[in-house]
C-alpha cells in the first residue's frame, strides 16, 4: 500500500513545487496564481526574513498583537533563527475560504509548532488578519508529562519517521474537523487564549540545540558523512542513489521517486535534522525548503549501507498512510 502511495505521488511532489516556484525551464506557462498558492509563496519570504514579511503581510491591528507577544523572536534587522527554521519546514493547511475571509495553518512538524491564521480574502495577496500560534502537541490535544520532551522534536520512545507522519495526520485531521471546508463562518475565537509563546520556544529552541551539535568537534565524522550523502542527493541520480543506499524492505523505489523531484528541491538539500543514539547509530535529516513536504532522512549504522528513507509529510500521504 505504501508503495502504490509513493507512485501515486510522484506527480503530486513536482506539481507542489512548480507551483511555487513556475514550471521547469522550457515549459514556462503564464498563468494567474491562486491565492492559496499566494499563501505558500509567502511562507518562502517569511523563511527568508520573518520580521519584514510578516510586518507586511498582516494587517496594522494583528502585527500589533504579534510585537505584543512574539515580538522577540525577531531582530532589529527583521531576522529571527526561530522563525526563519518554522517558515522554512512548514507545511500549509487550507481550511475554508470566501471571497472575503479565510482559514489556513503552516505547521513545522521538525519544531511541532503551529500557525493558524485567518485572512482578509479581498486583497491580491491574502493578508493575515488574526492568527494563534502553538505547539502541536496543544492542538492535538496532548499533555506531555512534566519534563517530557515532545518526541518529534527529540524522539526516544519511536522511530521519527513514525512521529513525524502521526503527528502531521493528527495536526491535519484536527485541523479540518475545527475547519471544515464547507464552512461559511469562522474564526479563530475559539483558540483566541492558546496562544503559547513560551512553549513555542522551548520546542524551537531544542530543536535548534539538538542540530547545533552537527557543527562541533566532536561531530566531525557525521559532518563527512552528511557531505558525502549531500552530494548524492544533490545530483538525485537514481543509479547513484541505489548504489550507494540501502532501503526499508529492500525495496529500491524510494530512489526513483527521489529522482524524480524537480533540481531545484534536490539542489536545496540541506541538513536539518542530527541525531545520535546510544548506539552510536547516527540519523541525519535533509530538506529543502523549496518544497518541506519531503523529507529524506539517512541512517549510517555501524555495519552496511547507510539506510535512505525519502518520507513524504503531506497531508494526502500522512492521512493514507496509517
Amino acid at each position: 500500500m505504501k508503495k502504490q502511495i509513493l507512485r501515486a505521488l510522484v506527480p503530486a511532489l513536482f506539481l507542489g513545487a512548480v507551483a511555487v516556484h513556475g514550471a521547469p525551464e522550457g515549459k514556462a506557462e503564464k498563468r494567474v496564481m491562486t491565492p492559496t498558492e499566494r499563501v505558500a509563496a509567502a511562507r518562502l519570504v517569511a523563511a527568508a526574513m520573518p520580521g519584514k514579511a510578516l510586518k507586511d503581510w498582516m494587517t496594522a491591528g494583528a502585527f500589533s498583537r504579534w510585537n505584543d507577544t512574539f515580538g522577540p523572536l525577531t531582530k532589529a534587522d527583521g531576522s529571527g533563527p526561530i522563525l526563519e527554521d518554522f517558515f522554512a519546514h512548514a507545511l500549509l493547511l487550507k481550511g475554508p475560504q470566501t471571497a472575503q475571509s479565510g482559514i489556513y495553518a503552516f505547521y513545522n512538524p521538525l519544531q511541532d509548532n503551529l500557525f493558524l491564521f485567518q485572512t482578509d480574502n479581498v486583497d491580491r495577496v491574502p493578508r493575515i488578519e488574526d492568527f494563534v500560534f502553538m505547539t502541536g502537541s496543544r492542538f492535538r490535544g496532548e499533555t506531555p508529562k512534566k519534563g517530557e520532551y515532545p518526541q518529534a522534536v527529540a524522539p526516544t520512545r519511536e522511530d521519527l519517521d513514525a512521529v513525524l507522519q502521526k503527528n502531521v495526520s493528527a495536526v491535519a485531521a484536527r485541523f479540518h474537523k475545527m475547519f471544515p471546508d464547507s464552512e461559511k463562518n469562522f474564526s479563530l475565537a475559539s483558540l483566541s487564549a492558546a496562544d503559547d509563546p513560551e512553549q513555542v520556544c522551548a520546542n524551537a529552541f531544542l530543536r535548534l540545540a539538538l542540530l547545533r551539535r552537527f557543527v562541533k568537534d566532536e561531530a566531525q565524522a557525521d559532518t563527512l558523512k552528511a557531505g558525502e550523502a549531500a552530494l548524492l542527493l544533490w545530483k538525485g541520480e537514481e543509479k547513484a542513489l541505489k548504489d550507494f543506499f540501502s532501503f526499508p524492505a529492500d525495496d529500491a523505489y524510494p530512489a526513483k521517486v527521489y529522482a524524480a523531484l524537480p533540481a531545484r528541491v534536490k539542489q536545496g538539500m540541506l541538513p536539518v535534522l542530527y541525531f545520535k543514539d546510544k548506539k552510536q547509530e547516527t540519523l541525519l535529516g535533509f530538506a529543502s525548503r523549496v518544497l518541506p513536504e519531503t523529507l529524506v532522512l539517512v541512517k549510517f549504522r555501524a555495519q552496511g549501507k547507510p539506510l535512505f528513507i525519502c518520507l513524504p509529510l503531506s497531508e494526502k500521504f500522512v492521512c493514507d498512510v496509517k
